[in-house]
């Protein structure tokens, strides 16, 4: 086996163990401190090299509807997609929303500007009668939950 039929049989592994945890996710409450949420998270955020925001949409009693991902933001601050969720959440029907980005650089902590617009989008949301349940950031191998840290 060659090095690119190596690489490809690499990603191929990755993209099905990735929808394998997503796929676990359906018809059970996601709650944010969920392991199965949090192991999906890493798997989906934890090895990107760009900084990107994934959205889960959630029923009133916390049941996974939908994600919509967003990649490549080529700043060091995350920009959450407001208008586009707040959209998507109608369309949806969803009552509750957890979102989540990576650092590429390892480090989960929040920054400054995260908690910023992570409260200015619980804000918005929550006077849309959305519930934000959690902002998780992933780094590396590790996650942070800002509901956790009281910080939402």
């Amino acid at each position: 086996m060659n090095c690119e039929t190596l690489a490809a049989a690499i990603t191929v592994a990755r993209s099905i163990a990735t929808l394998a945890a997503r796929e676990s996710l359906f018809g059970e409450p996601t709650e944010p401190g969920n392991p199965r949420l949090r192991s999906y998270l890493l798997r989906r955020l934890g090895t990107l090299r760009e900084e990107s925001v994934v959205v889960l949409f959630l029923t009133a009693e916390g049941l996974f509807i939908a994600e919509d991902f967003y990649a490549g933001a080529h700043s060091s601050e995350v920009t959450l997609p407001l208008r586009r969720t707040v959209r998507r959440a109608f369309d949806l029907d969803a009552r509750r929303l957890v979102i989540a980005h990576n650092h590429p650089s390892g480090n989960p902590e929040p920054s400054a500007a995260d908690i910023r617009a992570t409260r200015h989008f619980s804000d918005v949301t929550g006077a849309l009668e959305f519930m934000l349940d959690d902002h998780i950031v992933v780094g590396g191998n590790r996650t942070v939950s800002m509901r956790d840290r009281g910080l939402i």
